[in-house]
């Protein structure tokens, strides 16, 4: 009985949970904060029909979605015929809040609605390179892997890393040994958006890792930053 169960284990089951001592220091999940060169949507509505159509216009006639605001540098955003709004180091509900309350200086109904645009996190590895949503808060890093429909055959999981960024738009490398059970609820378990997580290969395997200015040229936002740490940090 114990072969047959055995022989139902793929080899990829048995590289996680591993124990594997290394305790990782546990963070909770902690909601995403705004950073510099992240990409945010705003809309908003109000009884004053020429401030609302005047602001939707710069969205586009059919206002089926809503414009894209870099954050800059100084963690501002600029909105149009408003100006200038801080959200750097919030979440996208406290950026909501502080946008309409802006907004509310002009408009004292403005109702708006935030969104993160540049939701996405990044997979580089021999076989496969890709941009996917985070499509929900607490997305862990084994379900970024199936997403990305991921295979661990050539993959070296002891040295797996992350390349993130903080508020202030500085890039983090974070590696850390994805085998262990200690990975569960540490500052790795769960994927933030921007994320590029970066698997080397095993020494049977071979990755040419000059592919990633291909990788990166697919994307649709600026992946410099992550480009010159994949090709430099490591």
């Amino acid at each position: 009985m114990i072969g047959i169960f055995s022989s139902c284990i793929s080899s990829e089951e048995i590289n996680y949970m591993q124990t594997i001592n290394l305790q990782y220091p546990l963070e909770p999940f902690q909601e995403y904060k705004l950073a510099v060169d992240d990409k945010i949507s705003c809309s908003i509505s109000t009884k004053d029909a020429q401030q609302m159509s005047a602001f939707n216009a710069v969205v586009g006639p059919d206002q089926s979605r809503s414009k894209a605001y870099t954050i800059y540098s100084d963690g501002t955003v600029i909105l149009p015929f408003f100006g200038k709004v801080k959200v750097a180091g919030l979440t996208v509900q406290e950026a909501e809040a502080a946008i309409q309350k802006f907004m509310q200086q002009s408009i004292i109904d403005a109702q708006v609605k935030v969104t993160l645009s540049s939701n996405y996190f990044y997979i580089l590895a021999a076989n496969k390179q890709g941009m996917y949503s985070v499509y929900k808060d607490n997305l862990t890093i084994y379900q970024a892997l199936a997403i990305s429909q991921q295979t661990t055959g050539t993959m070296d999981l002891s040295r797996v890393s992350i390349v993130r960024k903080d508020a202030a738009g500085n890039t983090l490398r974070k590696s850390f040994d994805l085998r262990t059970q200690d990975v569960i609820q540490s500052e790795f378990y769960y994927i933030k958006p921007n994320d590029l997580i970066y698997f080397p290969t095993n020494k049977n395997s071979f990755f040419n890792i000059e592919s990633l200015g291909s990788f990166a040229a697919t994307m649709m936002i600026p992946l410099t930053f992550l480009v010159y740490t994949v090709m430099y940090g490591w």
